[in-house]
């Protein structure tokens, strides 16, 4: 189950709680449940420290890539200034979207931000949707039910992404009222976005 986590981690098309599930089920069988919990920590957050270890190695020569260039130098700012200031928020939330997990974890490598804040924060995370996804499969598998655990699984997920597209509505909702109450005090809509200059290959980096 290690192995699988990992490969979550780096972006593998398989939902995690699939396996967690999965090992929690194979522990109730004769296993250790903590044992299982603290690989499953184990795997997701070495997957997870791959992706950013990559963004802060390669993102920088990617902006300055064939591909990179077709990204508009004002929205690579916007992205930068936008992880910088909500940071933390994006590396919790992105834990609970696989969608969005991989890119999340990449760009917070790319942007510069310190591993221990990277790996507290993705840690807090997992130490919610690890633990909890590990008991189910354990009690699916001491009552012997598998398939119940199946549709409470995607139960649960969709009421995360539910709850998730609410906040960031609800979000969305209260930056449009802001900017609009600016707007009619004369003030500036948006905060100044810190300047970029292009190092090695392309790539941009906010000036200190």
């Amino acid at each position: 189950m290690l192995f699988v986590l990992i490969c979550c981690g780096l972006g593998v098309p398989l939902p995690e709680d699939v396996p967690l599930i999965i090992g929690g089920y194979l522990a109730a069988r004769g296993g250790s449940l903590p044992a299982m919990i603290a690989t499953g920590l184990v795997g997701i957050l070495i997957g997870d420290s791959i992706i950013h270890r990559a963004g802060q190695t390669y993102g920088e020569r990617l902006l300055g890539t064939r591909l990179g260039k077709h990204i508009p130098g004002e929205k690579v700012q916007r992205t930068i200034h936008l992880f910088e200031k909500h940071g933390a928020k994006f590396i919790m939330v992105a834990r609970f979207v696989p969608g969005l997990r991989a890119v999340t974890y990449f760009v917070a490598g790319t942007t510069g931000v310190p591993y221990w804040k990277f790996i507290l924060f993705d840690g807090l995370a997992a130490c919610i949707s690890a633990p909890a996804w590990v008991a189910m499969g354990w009690w699916a598998g001491k009552n012997h039910m598998l398939p119940r655990a199946w549709r409470w699984a995607a139960e649960a997920n969709t009421w995360i992404f539910v709850t998730l597209g609410a906040l960031l509505a609800f979000w969305a909702l209260v930056g449009h009222l802001r900017r609009r109450a600016r707007r009619r005090r004369g003030e500036p809509i948006d905060t100044p976005i810190p300047k970029l200059r292009a190092v090695g290959g392309g790539a941009a980096r906010r000036i200190s």
